[in-house]
């Protein structure tokens, strides 16, 4: 088995390195990941400068290869399948450190290095622990090792990844995993307007989470709040299908798309 690692917090993060070790032990792994923190740059790809990929033989452990780009996680996702492991079984990214629930997945730079993937064909999963400065990533890294073989027994459907987050409890103490929907996750008081010492208005883009989910649904937030593993199927496909046959707009340049 050939596992290409990634994530958007850089090629030095704990939970990459709990994850790499963890996989080693059953599979070949090589990781491509960025040369610096990248979290929340969503699926950027880098367009006006040259990527360069660099590897780092004394980070090297057996059955790991280490590379570093200067380019984003999607990028980082390019790089590894068409030139450092283009036959790779299986794309993880992670883990990351924080969560990837409901609606920040679409900020996520963990997810969308998964989601470059998936374009290019390849089985891929995104792997988050649920809360900012939790250090044990054992039953995240011991999860997604176990389950590893069985993602691409799964034969997902195209432009699909799995999201999985862990809870951020020890091994002990999770209660299991759950298949799951992606719950709702909004904010208030994002934007901050402030004011430089010269007199000019600058902005922080923050906010304090509304956690409008409830225990009894069948959502990833509720299952980390119940201590459950979620994972949840994701399409790249955003089409509204129930709307295909319901939207209708009428006499648009002389054109009614109604009938």
């Amino acid at each position: 088995m050939k596992i290409l690692l990634t994530n958007d917090d850089g090629y030095y993060a704990k939970g990459l390195w709990a994850l790499a070790r963890e996989l080693a032990k059953s599979a070949e792994v090589k990781i491509v990941a960025p040369e610096r923190q990248r979290s929340a740059i969503s699926h950027a790809v880098t367009l006006h400068k040259p990527l360069r990929l660099r590897r780092e033989k004394p980070l090297e452990e057996k059955n790991i290869e280490v590379y570093h780009s200067n380019g984003t996680p999607a990028d980082c996702a390019m790089l590894g399948l068409l030139e450092v492991l283009p036959d790779a079984d299986l794309l993880i990214s992670g883990i990351n450190s924080g969560p990837n629930l409901g609606e920040d997945i679409l900020y996520s730079g963990t997810v969308a290095a998964a989601m470059e993937a998936a374009l290019l064909g390849k089985p891929a999963a995104a792997v988050s622990i649920a809360e900012y400065d939790f250090d044990e990533f054992d039953l995240a890294a011991h999860f997604t090792a176990a389950i590893a073989p069985q993602i691409i027994e799964q034969n997902l459907p195209p432009k699909t990844i799995l999201n999985i987050n862990v809870p951020p409890v020890r091994k002990d103490e999770c209660r299991g995993f759950r298949v799951t929907a992606l719950g709702t996750r909004r904010y208030e008081d994002v934007l901050h307007k402030r004011t430089d010492p010269r007199g000019n208005a600058y902005f922080w883009i923050t906010g304090t989470l509304i956690r409008e989910s409830s225990p009894s649904d069948a959502t990833d937030y509720s299952a980390i709040q119940n201590g459950f593993i979620s994972i949840t199927p994701i399409t790249l496909d955003m089409t509204n299908s129930e709307l295909l046959t319901k939207l209708a707009f009428h006499e648009v340049w002389g054109v009614d798309n109604s009938q």
